[in-house]
């Protein structure tokens, strides 16, 4: 029989510091929560709904009980291709902004909040002559001597 344990809140008192590599969310290998057995690596195909839209991703497919998991980076494929799909179908959130022209320019304005942070580029990718992804990543720091 398992002893129970009693914790008290001074047994959270402490601070713990945590480092977790930046690789540890692309795994290439991974166990099964069910089996504990070791998983292999399949491609799946999958149907956006809604949409005619498909997605190829890696997979990682337990051979016991045939359960699958994606890894970080999978998995923040199919959130960004969900989250598309509900831009295609008119459901995702929409932002207005004011077009602004500078004589040569038109720009418009993205609140800070949005984008969390201030070091950052933009990538325009036309989709048609009206409708453009913009997609904003942190600019690479340069050490200038």
């Amino acid at each position: 029989m398992k002893e129970e344990i009693e914790l008290t809140p001074e047994d959270f008192e402490e601070e713990i510091k945590v480092e977790i590599d930046g690789s540890a969310f692309k795994s290439e290998n991974l166990h099964c929560s069910n089996c504990n057995k070791k998983m292999s690596k399949v491609d799946l195909n999958i149907d956006i709904p809604n949409t005619s839209l498909k997605l190829s991703l890696i997979a990682f497919r337990c051979k016991e009980c045939d359960k699958e998991y994606l890894n970080g980076n999978q998995a923040e494929k199919l959130d960004r291709a969900l989250a598309i799909a509900k831009v295609i179908e008119g459901k995702g959130t929409v932002y207005e902004r004011a077009g602004n022209f500078d004589g040569s320019n038109v720009f418009v304005r993205f609140p800070a909040q949005m984008i969390k942070g201030d070091n950052v580029k933009a990538e325009i990718i036309p989709l048609s002559p009206t409708e453009f992804f913009v997609h904003f990543k942190k600019k690479e720091k340069t050490i200038s001597n």
